[in-house]
């Protein structure tokens, strides 16, 4: 027999309250927010709660809104207009529809269950489209859902944007300019077709199925992750980034590698027989371990961190490599 769930109401467990400043009704075991004041001047903290709706809830809030970890499967009822965050993570929703058009904070939808961020609804006037805020001032986060395309997300994005651990298998419909961070780690993406234009931050493709670059950014300001894809070639890569990353592919040449790098390059767990297309100076740490290399001949003449070239084909002498590298930090080979 089901236990039966108690159910409890904001203003059971919190009287009344004006909304004057912040309200922090947050694991309280609610059920209900009958009783919420319209209007909020702080911040609305109904996080880990049993909350099946978001029905009675706060209209206006000034601050942030969380009502992160519940049991919401919709966000109907919800507030129409939020100053800050919003915060409606860890839930179970199938569909983002009842969130706001604008967003002036951060906004994270991750850990549900969703499958599309858009959602078609018929009235008597027509088809209308909804679900995702059209402008997200921070951060965006649709992480860990079950998208199959980010199709429906925010047109602007000010902060990051991360889309990681879904099912995508395209980019299609990604905002052309990042202003932070993009994130797409974790997918099922074979192609970076459709992905951001620019990126202001760091772009994180890693542990995809991955064959080629071809798609990729034309500016990254940041550092670029390829990692654990099954990249044979670098082309397509952006030829200025903050740090490098191409480990765990099966890559047998570093041509189209980033002509500058600022910070750290790893290239270790390929299959590469020669560095040779590798940066002439690595500002950071250079990685090039467990590839199949017999010489470390290349253009690289400048390492400003560690030089790591464990496990390869040839062990290498650290004398050897300091007489034709100029590297200021550690060398283990």
């Amino acid at each position: 027999m089901a236990k039966k769930v108690t159910q409890l109401s904001f203003a059971d467990v919190m009287g009344a309250i004006d909304g004057r400043d912040d309200i922090d009704c947050s694991n309280k075991g609610l059920t209900s927010l009958d009783g919420c004041p319209e209007k909020v001047k702080g911040n609305f903290n109904c996080s880990g709660n049993k909350l099946p709706s978001l029905a009675g809830a706060p209209k206006k809030i000034k601050g942030d809104f969380n009502c992160s970890s519940n049991q919401l499967k919709s966000l109907d009822g919800g507030p129409e207009e939020v100053k800050g965050d919003y915060d409606c993570s860890n839930n179970h929703l199938s569909s983002l529809a009842g969130c706001p058009v604008f967003v002036m904070g951060d906004f994270s939808c991750s850990g549900n269950k969703l499958k599309s961020l858009k959602e078609e609804i018929v009235s008597s006037a027509g088809t209308i489209l909804t679900g995702c805020p059209e402008l997200v001032e921070g951060d965006f986060n649709c992480s860990r859902n079950q998208l199959e395309t980010i199709e429906g997300s925010p047109k602007i994005v000010g902060g990051d944007f991360d889309c990681s651990y879904n099912h995508l298998i395209t980019l299609k419909d990604s905002p052309e300019i990042i202003f932070g961070d993009f994130y797409c780690s974790g997918n099922q993406l074979l192609s970076l077709e459709g992905a951001p234009r620019e990126v202001f931050g760091s772009f994180d493709c890693s542990g995809n199925q991955l064959t080629s670059l071809k798609g990729s950014p034309k500016k990254v300001k940041g550092n670029f992750n390829c990692s654990c894809n099954q990249l044979t070639s670098l082309k397509g890569t952006p030829q200025e980034v903050e740090a490098f990353e191409c480990s765990g592919n099966m890559l047998t040449s570093l041509k189209r590698s980033p002509e500058k790098v600022k910070g750290n390059f790893d290239c270790s767990m390929n299959q590469l027989t020669s560095l040779s297309g590798a940066p002439k100076k690595v500002k950071g740490t250079f990685n090039c371990s467990g590839n199949q290399l017999a010489t470390l001949e290349c253009e690289l003449k400048k390492v400003g961190g560690d030089f790591l070239c464990e496990e390869n084909a040839q062990p290498f002498v650290e004398e050897e490599i300091r007489v034709t590298k100029n590297v200021k930090g550690n060398v283990l080979a």
